[in-house]
């Protein structure tokens, strides 16, 4: 079972196997695949659009949703001041999108299965990639979802920040890591 970026329980994690969700259905698992590119779909549009605001078009080298991730950080990079949160904050969405995005990609390239929560079985989505087999339980995949479907607006907040205001986020401070932690999720150091 694959747990996504560390956020919450996998199926092997609840306290006893009464906590499994266990009434998830075939269409919900189904519904849960539409989410995801939708979701996912956003993602690649606020980062594509800070690429743009950068750079005034879409260069060559950001075609594809880990492409234009890679551009974007090094805009980041490239624009913000090295003083500021900018450069790790993009550096650690970046690196916190690899993994989702290769739940995204196995499931949009290689999807095999979609189950509902049968018995003691919690509802999963399998794929496979590269000869190697994959899955997401329901849970994980919620889970998931709830970070990644908030993660965009994270985007232009750290590509062009109101660095002169008092509350901007990004000044290099323990609060304001600890608000990119509690608020985005973002594992920082």
């Amino acid at each position: 079972m694959l747990s996504l970026c560390g956020l919450g329980p996998t199926c092997h994690e609840f306290a006893s196997k009464d906590e499994i969700p266990l009434d998830v259905t075939f269409n919900q698992m189904s519904g849960a695949i539409g989410s995801l590119l939708l979701i996912w779909s956003g993602i690649e549009k606020a980062a594509r659009d800070e690429v743009i605001r950068f750079y005034g078009f879409l260069p060559p080298k950001a075609h594809g949703i880990k492409a234009v991730l890679r551009t974007w950080e090094s805009t980041v990079n490239e624009a913000q001041p090295a003083e500021t949160l900018c450069s790790l904050l993009a550096a650690t969405l970046r690196s916190q999108l690899e993994e989702p995005l290769d739940v995204r990609n196995g499931i949009c390239h290689g999807l095999i299965g979609i189950s509902a929560a049968v018995d003691d079985l919690p509802a999963q989505l399998r794929w496979e990639m590269n000869d190697q087999k994959h899955s997401v339980s329901w849970d994980d995949l919620q889970t998931s979802l709830r970070w990644l479907s908030k993660i965009r607006f994270a985007f232009s907040m750290i590509s062009n920040p109101a660095v002169g205001r008092i509350d901007c986020r990004v000044v290099n401070t323990i609060e304001n890591r600890e608000w990119w932690r509690a608020e985005w999720g973002l594992l920082l150091p």
